[in-house]
């Protein structure tokens, strides 16, 4: 299947990053003002690459990116995200200000932890954190639980940094968790050495606690799970002397939880850096004590013979994620605002079908919700009039080329391994999309960059046209 659009591929993904993706230095953007007037200034004089950090700014003439469609180039199909910020697409994407952050960060050479450090800072200030916690930037959420739980284990201690995840002789590596807490990211905190002990009730989780105790875990986005709430969790670790740790990596917004949660009381907090805050998909933020945070640093990149060696942050992603979460939090301040832009977006839908007789449902929107809060939009189809199922509308936008439209296979968990008893399993029961209804299709708009709704229309119609009763 193919547009019947009057485009090329690469005219299309030209046209579509070139508003998103431009940014200009400063030498050039006076070039530009000054060159508008000028009737000997052409557009290659004014837009000339300048040099900010010792290499010039060039365009590719050979080779991979030469083209202008680097996914052409591969022989991978882009996407215009329908999904949500899952990591098996690419999380989100980044803007303009947080690129060029990551150019600036590409400016010098500098030493990583003394980065770390100073960025840890800027977070805390940032992100209203409670005194005496600071930040770190680290390899996306999962991440921050590998390196989070080594330092709660390791301390300061070389041998014990050098051993881990052979933890014997450590005096405490069992982790408690409520047992509807238990998710796939656990397996970061196992892969850690650390044994996890399950519960149910707040009695069972005190009387778990022995010696061998060093932190109670909290999985955010099953609070409303489990028997024993976050605050509740945090006083019963407080009177025994152990740890906390909350995996909030998919929780805001809203923004405030950015604050709100350390100020419970956690000693440790962790944020994806990659999904609504829009920063560089391999990045997370840790808030917590600093002498956790600074363990923490201990455990992972730039230092060697460590357990997070492997969860290395450069120099840019510490930057563009710092831009980011500047960005998200300045622009969610007024998260009203957020929330009529996605309804504009999906009024361009509703207009574009309104003509096949596909009526817009009401808006599923929880402010209060757990796990990428956005609001999820939905459109009724009428089989009198449109003989077609919304399943099928979603078959066939993730079918278009040359850009797909949303992916069907793009399930949070990713690729599965083969298992052997597979067969002697019940089938999982497929859902359509949060809603029952096999005549309605329904999809997020929030990770829409601008034009992409009215392109989702243009498709919508073209689908529909074809299956008019």
């Amino acid at each position: 299947m193919s547009w019947k659009f009057d485009w090329s591929r690469r005219s299309f993904l030209t046209a579509l990053g070139a508003a998103a993706g431009t940014v200009l230095t400063p030498e050039a953007g006076k070039l530009l003002a000054e060159g508008m007037g000028s009737k000997n200034a052409g557009v290659a004089d004014i837009l000339k690459p300048t040099s900010n950090d010792g290499h010039p700014i060039v365009p590719i003439k050979s080779g991979l990116g030469s083209t202008g469609d680097i996914y052409a180039e591969l022989g991978v199909t882009p996407l215009i995200n329908i999904n949500g910020t899952v990591t098996v697409i690419g999380g989100s994407v980044m803007k303009p200000e947080v690129m060029e952050l990551i150019r600036q960060g590409n400016q010098h050479f500098v030493l990583i932890d003394e980065l770390e450090m100073a960025a840890g800072k800027w977070i805390a200030k940032l992100c209203k954190s409670p005194a005496g916690y600071t930040g770190l930037v680290t390899g996306g959420a999962a991440a921050a639980l590998v390196v989070g739980y080594s330092a709660m284990m390791t301390e300061d201690l070389e041998p014990r940094l050098k051993t881990i995840p052979d933890v014997t002789g450590f005096p405490r590596t069992e982790v408690i968790i409520q047992k509807s807490h238990r998710y796939a990211f656990d397996h970061q905190i196992r892969q850690t050495g650390a044994t996890l002990v399950e519960v149910e009730t707040k009695e069972q989780m005190i009387n778990a606690i022995n010696p061998k105790t060093v932190a109670i875990h909290f999985t955010n986005i099953l609070s409303d799970h489990g028997q024993v709430s976050g605050p509740e969790t945090v006083a019963i670790a407080k009177a025994h002397g152990i740890y906390t740790f909350n995996d909030a990596s998919a929780d805001v917004p809203p923004v405030s939880r950015l604050w709100e949660y350390p100020a419970v009381g956690f000693d440790l907090t962790t944020f994806s850096g990659g999904k609504d805050i829009c920063g560089p998909q391999a990045s997370g933020i840790l808030i917590g004590r600093e002498d956790l945070i600074k363990w923490s640093l201990l455990n992972m990149s730039p230092q060697e013979d460590r357990i997070g060696r492997c969860c290395k942050v450069g120099k840019e992603t510490i930057f563009g994620l710092l831009k980011a979460l500047e960005i998200f939090i300045e622009h969610h301040q007024d998260f009203d605002a957020v929330i009529r832009m996605y309804d504009e977006r999906a009024a361009v839908i509703t207009k574009a079908v309104e003509k096949f007789g596909i009526t817009a449902r009401p808006r599923q929107f929880d402010p209060n919700a757990l796990g990428n809060v956005t609001p999820f939009y939905s459109w009724q189809i009428d089989p009198a009039k449109t003989k077609i199922t919304g399943h099928d509308v979603l078959l066939q936008l993730a079918a278009t080329r040359p850009v797909g439209i949303g992916s069907m296979g793009a399930g949070a968990s990713g690729m599965r391994g083969r298992d052997p008893e597979a067969d002697k399993k019940p089938k999982p029961e497929h859902h359509n999309h949060r809603t029952e209804d096999p005549n309605t299709f329904g999809f997020a708009v929030w990770q829409l960059k601008e034009g992409e709704d009215r392109i989702i229309a243009d498709r919508l119609q073209e689908i529909l046209s074809a299956a008019k009763a």
